[in-house]
């Protein structure tokens, strides 16, 4: 059976640095940004997410990406 997938969208998640636990490592948050184009190259999603991270009152401890597809018959 073929299958036909669907990119659906992509997510730009950076964890930001928002304190320190009492055994004195560093804690993070995220701060989500959806509906990022999934058809985005890595290296442009990085400095999108670069970008981002300067509006942040926080420091980026990390950038991931989140692609979603759906899957259907084809």
């Amino acid at each position: 059976m073929a299958v036909k997938r669907q990119d659906a969208g992509s997510k730009l998640i950076l964890q930001v640095e928002t304190g320190v636990n009492a055994k004195g490592t560093v804690t993070c948050s995220p701060r989500t940004f959806a509906h990022i184009n999934p058809e985005l190259a890595d290296e442009d999603a990085m400095q999108i997410a670069t970008e981002l991270g300067t509006l942040q009152k926080h420091v980026v401890h990390s950038v991931n990406r989140q692609d979603a597809a759906q899957l259907g018959q084809a």
